[in-house]
């Protein structure tokens, strides 16, 4: 496969278990679907407290116009182009995903940055459940009276939700 980017050749490598294709030119790297998700939930790199402050202060929210960072690379997998996507919807850090088969081009140190990313939001989540729970729940039932939808009313639904919420307010 040619890199998307600076069509020099791809090469295999085995990245948190699996295998991924990196350019040795640009750095930048190829994961088929399902692939990045893999890589952000293996978590077997760890990342310093430093460095995930660090790549956290640096993808705020941006004001990337995804119009502005969308260059149109072609995939080297089945040849369609990609659109710029913002991860986490808001991140600032500006990914390629392929129109045609899902699969996603990293530039250099953006696998890096988008599992410390990832790492940080989890560290976070139990504190932030915590602060935001009771909150979590006067939305969840004003959502539920506006819409006359009764999450009740769906077998084990209300329970789970309030026990995933009640477990991570301890």
């Amino acid at each position: 496969m040619q890199c998307p980017a600076c069509q020099s050749t791809l090469r295999p490598v085995v990245y948190e278990g699996i295998t991924i294709e990196t350019c040795d030119a640009c750095r930048g790297e190829w994961l088929d679907p399902g692939e990045l998700l893999h890589v952000t939930r293996a978590r077997e790199a760890r990342f310093g407290e430093n460095e995930r402050r660090a790549v956290t202060a640096a993808a705020k929210i941006t004001g990337v116009k995804l119009a502005d960072a969308d260059r149109d690379l072609r995939c080297p997998k089945c040849g369609d182009t990609t659109d710029a996507v913002n991860y986490g919807g808001d991140s600032g850090i500006v990914i390629d995903r392929c129109t045609g088969c899902g699969g996603i081009w990293l530039d250099a140190d953006e696998m890096e940055k988008v599992q410390m990313l990832v790492e940080h939001w989890e560290d976070q989540l139990p504190d932030d459940l915590k602060k935001y729970a009771k909150r979590l729940r006067q939305v969840a039932a004003d959502v539920e009276q506006r819409t006359c939808f009764n999450l009740a009313g769906i077998p084990f639904m209300n329970a789970l939700v309030n026990g995933v919420i009640d477990l991570l307010e301890r």
